[in-house]
């Protein structure tokens, strides 16, 4: 479960690098080409991926479509990083603490396949047994998925990004492996 825990760590921490070197304006800049999205909207979409697990946490059920879509985030350098380091600060709790119960427990998670569009919102409503491992493993997942698209949007720009930003760890690995062979 470490090993998960650091891996989201890691996004996180990718995220607070992002945001300190960023101004508002490239922060929010739309780009037709995505969606009419910002690097602000895809990094406010992650961050509240992991907030819902966070709140779900507790309660054992993980609602990802119940996102408050913070418009200061999605726009705002600085409520964006303080939005980061409070998850960081959450995963580092995580990470140091003992309690098995809580990285091995079960927990439902909300799935919205879009197949049922025009019935009642309960009859749409469905949960899927997961557990906390699986669902960090999503959001590692989930993140280097925005995050690829975050770089496009930043080389776009000219925005200098870290190397290895957007992309996921197994394709670093393979990347490591091909270069040690050919060495």
């Amino acid at each position: 479960m470490e090993k998960l825990i650091d891996a989201n760590l890691h996004f996180l921490e990718q995220a607070a690098e992002l945001v300190d070197r960023l101004e508002d304006s490239c922060y929010a800049r739309c780009e037709p080409g995505f969606y009419n999205s910002s690097v602000g909207a895809h990094l406010r979409h992650c961050l509240e991926h992991y907030e819902a697990f966070v709140g779900g946490l507790e309660a054992g059920e993980v609602d990802y479509d119940a996102r408050k879509r913070d418009h200061a985030v999605e726009t705002e350098t600085l409520a964006a990083k303080e939005r980061v380091d409070e998850l960081r600060n959450f995963f580092v709790t995580l990470k140091g603490s003992d309690s098995q119960d809580t990285t091995t427990r079960e927990l439902r998670v909300k799935m919205d396949s879009g197949e049922d569009q025009g019935k009642a919102v309960d009859a749409c409503v469905q949960w899927q047994v997961s557990s906390v491992g699986r669902e960090l493993q999503f959001l590692v997942s989930h993140t280097v998925h925005h995050f690829a698209m975050i770089r496009s949007l930043c080389v776009g720009n000219d925005t200098e990004i870290c190397s290895t930003f957007g992309v996921a760890p197994s394709t670093l690995k393979h990347r490591a492996a091909v270069a040690a062979n050919t060495a």
